[in-house]
Protein backbone atom coordinates (compact mmCIF):
# COMPACT_ATOMS: atom_id res chain seq x y z
CA UNK A 1 0.00 0.00 0.00
CA UNK A 2 1.25 3.76 -0.76
CA UNK A 3 2.21 6.45 1.54
CA UNK A 4 0.92 9.75 1.04
CA UNK A 5 2.84 12.43 2.94
CA UNK A 6 2.65 16.58 1.89
CA UNK A 7 0.44 19.11 0.58
CA UNK A 8 0.20 20.26 -2.87
CA UNK A 9 -2.16 22.82 -4.36
CA UNK A 10 -3.11 22.52 -8.25
CA UNK A 11 -5.12 24.01 -10.76
CA UNK A 12 -8.36 23.10 -11.79
CA UNK A 13 -9.70 23.72 -15.17
CA UNK A 14 -13.16 24.66 -16.37
CA UNK A 15 -13.69 20.93 -17.38
CA UNK A 16 -12.97 19.90 -13.57
CA UNK A 17 -9.28 18.28 -15.09
CA UNK A 18 -6.46 18.76 -12.78
CA UNK A 19 -2.79 17.22 -12.19
CA UNK A 20 -2.35 14.54 -9.41
CA UNK A 21 1.03 15.87 -7.48
CA UNK A 22 4.17 13.75 -8.70
CA UNK A 23 4.74 12.75 -5.49
CA UNK A 24 1.00 10.82 -5.14
CA UNK A 25 1.41 9.71 -8.86
CA UNK A 26 4.67 7.38 -8.21
CA UNK A 27 3.22 6.09 -5.17
CA UNK A 28 0.25 4.53 -6.69
CA UNK A 29 -0.45 1.07 -7.84
CA UNK A 30 -2.30 2.30 -10.81
CA UNK A 31 0.02 -0.29 -12.79
CA UNK A 32 -0.71 0.41 -16.85
CA UNK A 33 -4.90 1.42 -16.07
CA UNK A 34 -3.26 4.06 -13.84
CA UNK A 35 -6.52 4.35 -11.59
CA UNK A 36 -7.22 5.38 -8.00
CA UNK A 37 -10.42 5.59 -6.25
CA UNK A 38 -12.27 8.51 -5.00
CA UNK A 39 -15.50 9.30 -2.78
CA UNK A 40 -17.01 11.92 -0.44
CA UNK A 41 -15.48 11.84 3.33
CA UNK A 42 -17.68 10.63 5.34
CA UNK A 43 -16.49 13.45 8.26
CA UNK A 44 -15.78 16.31 6.15
CA UNK A 45 -16.15 18.20 2.95
CA UNK A 46 -13.42 16.90 1.66
CA UNK A 47 -13.22 13.81 -0.76
CA UNK A 48 -11.15 10.77 0.15
CA UNK A 49 -8.70 8.75 -2.51
CA UNK A 50 -6.29 6.03 -2.76
CA UNK A 51 -5.44 3.22 -4.52
CA UNK A 52 -7.09 0.02 -5.20
CA UNK A 53 -5.40 -1.80 -2.18
CA UNK A 54 -6.72 1.16 0.21
CA UNK A 55 -10.21 0.75 -1.36
CA UNK A 56 -9.56 -3.91 -0.45
CA UNK A 57 -9.09 -2.47 3.18
CA UNK A 58 -12.32 -0.45 3.70
CA UNK A 59 -14.49 -3.40 2.32
CA UNK A 60 -12.99 -5.67 4.36
CA UNK A 61 -13.42 -3.16 7.71
CA UNK A 62 -16.71 -2.76 6.83
CA UNK A 63 -17.64 -6.58 6.33
CA UNK A 64 -15.74 -7.40 9.61
CA UNK A 65 -17.36 -4.30 11.45
CA UNK A 66 -20.87 -4.55 10.31
CA UNK A 67 -23.49 -7.10 10.69
CA UNK A 68 -24.83 -8.17 7.13
CA UNK A 69 -27.93 -6.32 6.24
CA UNK A 70 -27.75 -4.45 9.19
CA UNK A 71 -28.21 -0.06 9.62
CA UNK A 72 -24.58 0.12 9.93
CA UNK A 73 -23.50 -2.00 7.27
CA UNK A 74 -25.98 0.06 4.93
CA UNK A 75 -24.43 3.28 5.98
CA UNK A 76 -21.06 2.20 6.09
CA UNK A 77 -21.28 0.34 2.12
CA UNK A 78 -22.59 4.00 0.90
CA UNK A 79 -18.93 4.45 0.84
CA UNK A 80 -18.74 1.73 -1.76
CA UNK A 81 -21.02 2.74 -3.12
CA UNK A 82 -20.36 6.34 -3.58
CA UNK A 83 -16.72 5.48 -4.71
CA UNK A 84 -15.71 6.30 -8.58
CA UNK A 85 -12.93 4.81 -9.91
CA UNK A 86 -10.91 7.56 -11.23
CA UNK A 87 -8.30 7.10 -14.03
CA UNK A 88 -5.04 9.64 -14.86
CA UNK A 89 -2.80 9.94 -17.85
CA UNK A 90 0.64 9.73 -18.04
CA UNK A 91 1.18 13.79 -16.89
CA UNK A 92 -1.27 12.47 -13.80
CA UNK A 93 -4.07 14.74 -15.17
CA UNK A 94 -7.56 13.50 -14.52
CA UNK A 95 -11.27 14.58 -14.18
CA UNK A 96 -12.99 15.09 -11.03
CA UNK A 97 -16.47 14.33 -11.25
CA UNK A 98 -19.15 17.14 -11.02
CA UNK A 99 -20.64 15.60 -7.62
CA UNK A 100 -16.97 15.78 -6.06
CA UNK A 101 -15.95 19.01 -6.76
CA UNK A 102 -19.47 20.27 -5.39
CA UNK A 103 -19.19 18.08 -2.67
CA UNK A 104 -15.80 19.36 -1.68
CA UNK A 105 -16.64 23.30 -2.77
CA UNK A 106 -13.71 22.88 -5.37
CA UNK A 107 -13.77 25.62 -8.13
CA UNK A 108 -10.50 26.29 -9.74
CA UNK A 109 -8.07 25.17 -7.14
CA UNK A 110 -7.74 21.63 -5.57
CA UNK A 111 -5.26 20.91 -2.38
CA UNK A 112 -4.18 17.46 -2.02
CA UNK A 113 -4.01 16.02 1.53
CA UNK A 114 -1.40 13.32 2.15
CA UNK A 115 -2.76 11.23 4.60
CA UNK A 116 -0.32 7.99 4.97
CA UNK A 117 -2.42 5.33 3.46
CA UNK A 118 -5.18 7.61 1.53
CA UNK A 119 -4.91 11.43 0.44
CA UNK A 120 -7.67 13.64 0.33
CA UNK A 121 -8.37 16.16 -1.96
CA UNK A 122 -10.14 19.35 -0.58
CA UNK A 123 -11.29 23.02 -1.08
CA UNK A 124 -7.78 25.04 0.36
CA UNK A 125 -9.76 27.78 2.49
CA UNK A 126 -12.13 24.52 4.25
CA UNK A 127 -9.37 22.47 4.46
CA UNK A 128 -7.61 25.91 6.09
CA UNK A 129 -10.31 25.59 8.72
CA UNK A 130 -10.32 21.58 9.14
CA UNK A 131 -6.57 21.62 9.88
CA UNK A 132 -6.81 24.19 12.26
CA UNK A 133 -9.49 22.44 14.39
CA UNK A 134 -7.68 19.27 13.98
CA UNK A 135 -4.39 20.93 15.27
CA UNK A 136 -6.44 21.94 17.99
CA UNK A 137 -8.30 18.17 19.04
CA UNK A 138 -4.46 16.82 18.70
CA UNK A 139 -2.96 19.07 21.20
CA UNK A 140 -2.06 16.46 24.41
CA UNK A 141 -2.85 13.45 21.81
CA UNK A 142 0.63 11.27 22.17
CA UNK A 143 1.15 8.37 19.42
CA UNK A 144 1.98 4.56 20.43
CA UNK A 145 4.03 2.86 17.64
CA UNK A 146 3.57 -0.12 19.49
CA UNK A 147 1.47 -2.94 16.97
CA UNK A 148 -1.81 -4.35 17.55
CA UNK A 149 -2.36 -7.55 18.52
CA UNK A 150 -3.28 -9.74 15.22
CA UNK A 151 -6.98 -10.75 16.09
Amino acid sequence: MALFTGTYENKVDKKGRVSLPAPFRDRLSGGPERVFYVFPAPSGNGLEAGDEAYMERIAEAIEEQAEVFSVEEDALGQIIADALPVQYDSTGRFILPKKFLDHAGIDDTALFVGKAKRFQIWNPDSYADHAAKARERAKGLTLSLRRRPEV
